[in-house]
Parts: C-alpha cells; sequence; structure tokens
C-alpha cells in the first residue's frame, strides 16, 4: 500500500503540471479530438515500444477474451470518450474549475469502490475527505462554478474516469499494470481515431504545425509518466486512497497559475496546499 501511495504522489504532482500546461496548449487553437489523437496516441506508442521490449508481452498474448472485454471497456470510457469531454469543457472553464472538477473523482470513486470493490474508510479518513473538500473549495483559489457546458463536459468526463477506476481495479487484480496502462490508451487512441474519421476531422492531422507538435510532445511526456504511475499505485493500493492523493494536483495548479498568470502568491494558496496535505495524509496513513 506505501508503495502504491507513493506511485499515486508521483502522477498528482504530474497531473497538476499537466492540466496546467494542457490549458496553455489548447489556447493555441488546436482542435481538441485531434489534439488528443495526436497526444494519446503517442503514449500509445511509447508504452507500445515498452512493453514489447518486456517479459510482460507474453502476457499480452495469453489474455482472456474476459479481460481483453475489460480492456477495451477502459478504452471507452478512460481512454477515448472522457478525454474528448474534457479538452472540449477546458476551452471554456478555467483551469483552477476544472481541475477541481477533475479532482472531485476522489469522492465519486469512493462512492462506488466501498459498495463494488468493499473497501472501507476509517473515522479518521472521512475526517480527511471532509478536510481536502473544504480546503480546495473554500481556500484553493476557487471563485465558484459557472455551470458552463464547458464544466458539465469536464464532469461528466470525471464520472467516466471514476467508472474506468473501479473497471480498472478489477483488471488490475490479475492482469499486469503496464498491461491495462497500454490497453487504456492504445484501445482509447484507435476509438477516437474512427470517431474523427467519423466527423471528418482526420484530415486536421496534417494541418498540425511543427510547432504545435514540439508543444504537443511535452503533453504526451506527462500523459506517458501519469498513466504509468497512476496504474502502478492502482495495482498496489486502494482506489480510495489512490483517487484522493490524486487532488494533490489541485493546489500544484493553483501554485503554477499564480506564478505564471496572476503574478501573486497569496497566503490561501499556502493554506489550500497544507489542508489538502494533512488530509491525504489522514486518508492515506490512518486507513
Amino acid at each position: 500500500t506505501k508503495k502504491g501511495i507513493l506511485f499515486a504522489v508521483l502522477a498528482a504532482c504530474i497531473s497538476g503540471v499537466s492540466i496546467f500546461y494542457n490549458k496553455l496548449v489548447i489556447v493555441k487553437g488546436i482542435d481538441p479530438l485531434i489534439f488528443n489523437i495526436i497526444k494519446n496516441g503517442g503514449v500509445a506508442i511509447i508504452l507500445s515500444l515498452i512493453l514489447f521490449s518486456l517479459p510482460q508481452r507474453n502476457q499480452l498474448f495469453k489474455l482472456s477474451s474476459k479481460t481483453w472485454k475489460k480492456l477495451f471497456l477502459i478504452g471507452i470510457v478512460g481512454g477515448s470518450i472522457p478525454f474528448i469531454l474534457f479538452f472540449e469543457g477546458l476551452k471554456s472553464a478555467s483551469a483552477i474549475n476544472a481541475n477541481l472538477i477533475q479532482k472531485s473523482l476522489f469522492i465519486w470513486v469512493a462512492a462506488a469502490a466501498i459498495p463494488i470493490l468493499g473497501e472501507k474508510l476509517s473515522v479518521w479518513q472521512v475526517v480527511g475527505f471532509v478536510l481536502v473538500l473544504g480546503s480546495n473549495l473554500l481556500i484553493g483559489g476557487f471563485t465558484g462554478f459557472k455551470f458552463s457546458p464547458g464544466e458539465f463536459m469536464i464532469l461528466l468526463a470525471t464520472l467516466l474516469w471514476t467508472v474506468e477506476v473501479i473497471l480498472a481495479k478489477i483488471t488490475l487484480a490479475d492482469t499486469d499494470n503496464l498491461i491495462v496502462s497500454w490497453g487504456r490508451m492504445f484501445i482509447g487512441s484507435f476509438i477516437m481515431i474512427i470517431i474523427a474519421a467519423y466527423f471528418g476531422k482526420l484530415p486536421l492531422i496534417f494541418q498540425v504545425k511543427s510547432d504545435q507538435l514540439i508543444v504537443i510532445f511535452g503533453s504526451i511526456i506527462f500523459l506517458t509518466g501519469y498513466v504509468s504511475f497512476w496504474f502502478k499505485a492502482l495495482k498496489y493500493a486502494p482506489a480510495t486512497i489512490v483517487a484522493s492523493v490524486l487532488i494533490l494536483a489541485t493546489p500544484i495548479t493553483n501554485i503554477l497559475s499564480a506564478i505564471f498568470i496572476t503574478h501573486t502568491f497569496p497566503q490561501v494558496q499556502i493554506l489550500n496546499l497544507m489542508g489538502t496535505a494533512i488530509g491525504i495524509l489522514l486518508i492515506s496513513i490512518l486507513f
């Protein structure tokens, strides 16, 4: 479990930087669907190179049809549709609100993991959940939801990712985490290509400029690291703990926004980080 928590912390750090970075990328006018095909496809290629160079490749050819069905579902609810929804929503929602909505994942995961996976929360963990939620809502730079279509898209994406977490946790019980990561990104990328072809957007790939590809390459690296650490974390630790640790990304994004956009670093940002850190400690240590 401690190993899983460590991987979750690494995933949270990458996620916090990635959310802020991707907000900057989106404003450059790249179509969200094309952006995700290139980004997720790049991750799929990297994971494929890694997978087929390791002994785990032998396990891939021995997977049962039941496991392949699970990987296919993970590709749909985790590796394709929610990415499209999230980045479409990110075009109109603020980086802080988008990050906060996405990081409400830990609440939805807890609500699903307790009855479905049989996970339990101690009293102190519940206190930690309340502290994390309160610190991010009240003092995290959050100024209120706009109830815009963009925010609703991000919420729907978050709910789909919740389904993915539960499904991935079940799949990881007897499947290598690298294979699950690869399945999510490879199958998800393939599905997005089909969607782009259906809407006649595939030609837009050839309109992406070289300087944009360089920027997207940064997103590919971030996502590769995030996916790898995220599924490693789910492999070893309870879903409720892993999802809650991910909320650390919110104050990280807030800090980056303060440094590079608002150029102010108010005390509330420090309080947000402290409150979130204490809450996560309660959740991840007193389980």
